[in-house]
């Protein structure tokens, strides 16, 4: 047996300690780990989220201001970046301490992230414009229509997962770029949480029954999404807060005042 040298047993000493030094090391800091150590992203999906004024509103944004204060966390409003979903999603899967609501509930989403939830239940549908004589009898019928959807959204990822070609998807960055190739007929059909998209509307001023919603595809649980990194003890911290929130009813205020009931 060849035997080490001195030079190789201090550097195998080095690196055996260093291993065990992280092993025992991580859960220590991961306890340590608050509410104030991470970053929040969120994008522009009115009435959950959204820029008024250049102040960041919406219901989510109220509830975890209301989860931080449950917290005793420092952070506010000021603390969340709004960008692009595709963008931030991507990013998701690679930060250790980001957090990007709101988030729907997924299996597949299940086991690339943990997940806080649900402050709110609503309805993923295909819209229609009113002077489009369509009507959508079955879901696999939609498949001979352009669908336009927000890139790597839940209705962009529930459509692909129902067998959808890409080539039948017309891919936009978020709310804004898709509500205007809509009413520039670029596709037939968006498929976008209903009562989010009629909300948008409401902000735009815009007629409401220019649209309608002609086939609901499912039902989905909107919530926190969180880096896989951060440890579970403070992901059950951010649960239990939100689950007392919601038991005296706060929750339940911030939904009204945004008609979200």
């Amino acid at each position: 047996m060849k035997q080490r040298s001195g030079k190789e047993i201090f550097l195998w000493f080095i690196f055996f300690w260093g291993g065990l030094s992280t092993l025992f090391m991580d859960p220590l800091w991961a306890e340590k780990t608050t509410a104030d150590d991470l970053i929040y992203y969120t994008e522009n999906f009115p009435p959950h989220n959204y820029l008024d004024n250049g102040s960041l509103q919406g219901a989510s944004v109220d509830i975890l201001e209301l989860i931080w204060q449950r917290l005793g966390s420092s952070k506010d409003r000021r603390n969340i970046i709004l960008a692009p979903w595709a963008r931030t999603i991507k990013m998701l899967e690679n930060q250790p301490n980001m957090v990007l609501f709101g988030m729907g509930f997924s299996l597949e989403r299940a086991k690339k992230f943990h997940w806080v939830g649900p402050y709110y239940t609503h309805e993923l549908s295909l819209i229609s414009k009113n002077n489009h004589p369509l009507s959508i009898p079955t879901l696999g019928y939609a498949k001979q229509f352009s669908i336009g959807v927000v890139r790597q959204d839940m209705g962009h990822q529930m459509l692909k997962s129902l067998g959808f070609q890409e080539t039948h998807l017309d891919l936009s960055s978020d709310i804004e770029q898709l509500h205007k190739k809509f009413v520039r007929n670029r596709f037939e059909l968006i498929c976008y949480v209903k009562n989010a998209y009629f909300k948008y509307l409401d902000h735009l001023d815009t007629d409401p029954t220019i649209f309608k919603a002609v086939y609901q595809i499912s039902m989905m649980r909107s919530g926190f999404g969180f880096s896989r990194q951060i440890p579970l003890s403070l992901i059950q911290q951010f649960q239990t807060a939100l689950d007392e929130l919601k038991a005296d009813q706060s929750v339940a205020r911030v939904l009204e005042k945004y008609d979200m009931r």
